[in-house]
């Protein structure tokens, strides 16, 4: 096992640099491997079920007429692009769905990696699975550390900035995958230093598409800034992430949260990576507490929608930010990622269908009269003593019965895990909501082959092609879209 400590005088980038380019697949260990490996399958799944969310098709077609060298497929879609070009398309279907994993400090940063793993295999005479699996764990492993070094989850940021870290993590794994020296992967890190892309969290406020193309931007830069890298481009790589004056975190400084100790503390030897927590439950993580409580309740006390004459959250601060407010919004949501990100909407919909996915936000469900009435009997409160991501639910019945209860480890946290078998049945649960028809067989083929990546010897012939339609007739429907209507 290889560790890296930072050294003295040297920027945490550097160590994390280090750490990226001379861990092999060989020095990770095994546990670590796997729980890779149930992550990109993870997030291949939630791309196809998000490949036929509205606007993605539009995307698409927009990266094909743009021609260029014929590089990388686009899963799901069919077709060959330029490597980037395929990036800025896939990475928007992993969020779509609003559906994938997420570190707790660290945000949404698998999202990011692999889409542009998958389009830089087209970078490549060939990419063995052991290689992508390594690119993928030393990446995610630099893009949460990164994250932890300046609090990003837990600290109110200025102006609601966030998320400039992961173009980190997306140029950290392109780099690996194309073998960067430590000097070339600093070096292409300072440019992305100059292409970080903070973005302000009113774009979940308002529900705007942004949400899920934001990604689409990053993991093209991502391979952007290697290739240009490689042709001699050179970027800023002292003051990196430290530094009062020009160090990224100089832009969090003053709430008083860095800690630059974080970044490189067990460097090697402890997996940050391993605390990604995944999703059980298609809306955003902020309501996957009052889900799991929800749904515990109705099976515990067996009770239906017809039996609640309303229902009151305490949420913690993380949970009243993203999905109780502005309540103007959250409580009269229209566009898919309002609803995603709507408590009462979430709520709503679960008492009344006993869980929650991707059918919930056709323009049909939205428009539920039933579900819209129920919202008005849900209300919310900041409980600042909760967890960011707790829930307490109080639960009023009609024969006046009151159940309350508190939920802070919810279904695919860390600490109560989504099994394999369970990422491998949220997959296939995924597949009807692919963009255009993908065969059992080849479902089948590519959870297989994931989940044995130490054997494949080919990732796009094995894992990518396989979830490329063939005979593809017409536009693609559009689960989501208005336009489906």
């Amino acid at each position: 096992m290889k560790t890296f400590e930072r050294l003295t005088g040297e920027d945490p980038m550097e160590a994390l640099c280090r750490m990226v380019v001379e861990t092999t697949y060989d020095d990770l260990p095994e546990d670590v491997r796997e729980f890779g490996k149930k992550q990109i399958l993870d997030i291949i799944g939630v791309s196809m079920g998000g490949s036929g969310m509205d606007g993605i098709a539009d995307v698409v077609a927009f990266v094909r007429d743009q021609g260029g060298k014929p590089e990388s497929d686009i899963p799901f879609f069919g077709g060959k692009v330029p490597a980037a070009m395929a990036a800025f398309a896939m990475a928007p279907m992993a969020r779509a769905m609003d559906m994938g994993d997420t570190h707790y400090e660290a945000g949404h940063g698998a999202e990011y990696t692999v889409p542009t793993l998958l389009a830089a295999t087209g970078l490549k005479d060939k990419t063995s699975g052991r290689e992508l699996l390594a690119a993928f764990i030393v990446a995610q492993e630099l893009m949460i550390r990164t994250g932890l070094g300046c609090s990003f989850k837990s600290t109110e940021q200025p102006g609601g900035s966030a998320g400039g870290h992961y173009i980190f993590g997306a140029v950290a794994a392109a780099g690996k995958l194309l073998g960067f020296s430590q000097a070339e992967l600093m070096n292409a890190l300072g440019i992305a230093k100059l292409m970080t892309q903070p973005h302000d969290a009113s774009m979940y406020n308002e529900g705007a598409s942004m949400i899920r193309f934001h990604h689409g931007f990053v993991a093209q830069d991502a391979i952007t800034v290697c290739r240009m890298s490689r042709l001699g481009v050179t970027g800023p790589v002292k003051e990196f992430l430290a530094g009062t004056q020009r160090g990224y975190y100089a832009l969090f400084a003053r709430q008083g949260r860095i800690d630059l100790e974080a970044v490189t503390h067990e460097l090697g030897s402890r997996w940050e990576m391993m605390r990604t927590s995944f999703k059980a439950h298609a809306a955003c993580k902020c309501t996957h507490t009052g889900i799991d409580l929800l749904l515990e309740q109705m099976q515990k006390h067996k009770f239906t929608v017809a039996d609640v004459e309303g229902m009151h959250l305490d949420v913690g601060n993380l949970n009243w930010t993203v999905v109780a407010i502005p309540k103007a919004e959250k409580w009269k949501p229209e566009t898919v990622p309002q609803c995603q990100f709507s408590l009462p909407y979430v709520m709503s919909t679960v008492v009344h269908d006993g869980g929650i996915f991707l059918d919930a936000y056709t323009p049909q469900a939205r428009s539920r009269a039933d579900v819209r009435a129920f919202m008005t009997r849900i209300s919310a409160q900041l409980d600042e003593k909760l967890d960011p991501l707790g829930t307490r639910l109080s639960t009023r019945l009609k024969d006046g019965r009151m159940i309350t209860g508190v939920c802070t480890v919810e279904k695919g946290h860390p600490d109560n895990p989504m099994t394999v078998e369970e990422v491998a049945a949220k997959f296939r649960r995924c597949a009807p909501f692919a963009a255009y028809p993908i065969d059992d067989d080849a479902i089948s083929r590519v959870i297989t082959n994931v989940l044995a990546l130490e054997s494949v010897s080919d990732v796009a012939a094995d894992v990518v092609r396989p979830l490329v339609p063939h005979n593809v007739v017409g536009r693609p429907k559009s689960l989501t879209a208005e336009a489906a209507t």
